[in-house]
């Protein structure tokens, strides 16, 4: 029996070095360039930038709508508890890719002589092993898009199970859309700005339903979206009835979503955000991750006192787009050079004594535990034990002074580096932090 999500630290879909190009001869124009992704399972994905990057296309590729030209795109297929490759395959082998896939278009796309109800059925007959009740299901999903018989303040309201997609408004078509798309639950769900014809409220139930199929969320963090319309404000709000149809709809996870938006309003609810430039991947940023390391560098006074916008240049310089609760694998060691180092069980970081250099550097914990200790003539004293988030290393460098202490690995440990060059970079931002470091280091010595 084969497994439904990949082996552990594999991603869902992986893309490498894709390239794409528009026309023929003269006119053949290079639109994608050497284009990386990895996403994992059970993550909500958001993929920005300007209209023309290249979002459309790359999401087109992912999903077998457009051909393979450069590179190669692979797709896990639970079935075969194993990967499908796009690159040199028949049409007959795309379409059963496609199967495997959730799409959420911008143009609806659904059938115009089909009512919503039977838009939706004719997706669940593309399914091999049926729900034991799919007209119940199907119902499900449009109620809890608030087009059954309830609306979102608990009134009766005449429902739109029965009407054809001509009878029903932009954004109720757009959501039958997305109610086909998910039905099936799909392990991988594409979607091209899902949520641009879609109202607050309607937005938001659609995001927290990814969310949902991507893993069980607490119900108390869900309540938290069961609000006033004035306190929701721009970024809409649940009824308390939704949440339990919305736990019976989501009753398996580990679904993966890439979704193209520039809808601001479901930004922050993205477990990563790749942006795209011209054609390029320019940055993909792990939000826990960049929110991780940016507290991290705020609890040191060496960058407390910097201005907000350069600590954040600052963090984005040292993300490697691995969730903080995710150990890094060698590629992706590899791939951002000089960023991170990891130690083993009583491997030193840096030792008491050690003058410092150019090479010197300031630490940030990211996984794992350090022991602090210092010699007091014959004896090793331990000052501390240190875990993610904590950093070490800022005090010689900013007395120009050895090593005060020596730092060891207690447990298998990762930690994000700051080389000298661009500590003392932003050291020069803002003046007022040296007196806080010098303050927070006399106190320590005094203990």
């Amino acid at each position: 029996m084969s497994s439904k999500l990949p082996p552990a630290g594999e991603p869902v879909l992986r893309v490498r070095g894709v390239n794409h190009y528009f026309g023929t001869g003269e006119t053949r124009t290079q639109v994608l360039f050497d284009n990386t992704l990895e996403v994992m399972p059970g993550e909500m994905v958001i993929m920005s930038g300007p209209s023309g990057s290249g979002k459309t296309t790359i999401l087109t590729l992912i999903g077998g709508l457009r051909t393979l030209q450069e590179g190669e795109i692979e797709v896990w297929d639970a079935d075969r508890g194993d990967y499908r490759r796009l690159r040199g395959i028949s049409e007959d082998e795309r379409v059963s890719i496609r199967r495997l896939i959730g799409f959420i278009f911008q143009r609806h796309n659904l059938f115009d002589s089909l009512t919503a109800l039977q838009n939706i059925r004719m997706a669940q007959r593309l399914k091999p092993q049926a729900a034991a009740n799919p007209d119940a299901q199907a119902r499900d999903m449009l109620t809890y898009l608030l087009m059954g018989e309830t609306d979102l303040d608990g009134r009766t309201q005449k429902s739109r199970f029965n009407y054809k997609p001509a009878a029903l408004s932009g954004g109720q078509r757009q959501r039958v859309a997305i109610a086909r798309a998910l039905v099936n639950r799909p392990k991988l769900v594409l979607a091209d700005e899902p949520t641009a014809a879609l109202d607050a409220n309607s937005g938001l139930a659609v995001v927290t339903l990814l969310q949902e199929l991507a893993r069980a969320r607490p119900e108390a963090e869900l309540h938290q979206r069961v609000r006033s319309a004035a306190e929701a404000g721009e970024n809409g709000r649940l009824a308390a009835w939704q949440i339990p149809l919305l736990k019976a709809i989501a009753h398996e996870h580990g679904t993966t979503s890439l979704i193209v938006t520039h809808d601001a309003r479901i930004m922050n609810l993205a477990d990563r955000i790749v942006h795209m430039e011209r054609g390029r991947i320019e940055s993909n940023v792990v939000v826990a991750e960049r929110l991780f390391v940016r507290e991290g560098l705020r609890q040191s006074p060496a960058f407390a006192a910097i201005l907000p916008e350069e600590q954040e240049k600052l963090a984005d310089s040292l993300l490697i787009g691995v969730h903080p609760h995710d150990p890094v694998r060698p590629d992706q060691l590899a791939a951002r050079p000089g960023r991170l180092e990891i130690y083993q069980p009583g491997e030193h970081i840096i030792r008491e004594g050690e003058p410092v250099n150019e090479h010197s550097k300031f630490y940030l914990i990211r996984r794992g535990t350090v022991e602090v200790l210092r010699e007091t003539g014959t004896m090793t004293q331990k000052l501390a034990e240190m875990g993610p988030g904590r950093y070490f290393g800022e005090v010689a460098l900013l007395l120009n002074q050895p090593r005060n202490a020596t730092v060891r690995a207690v447990t298998p440990v990762e930690v994000y580096t700051i080389d000298r060059a661009t500590f003392d970079r932003f050291r020069s931002v803002s003046k007022p932090f040296i007196d806080r470091v010098l303050q927070n280091f006399r106190v320590f010595e005094t203990h």
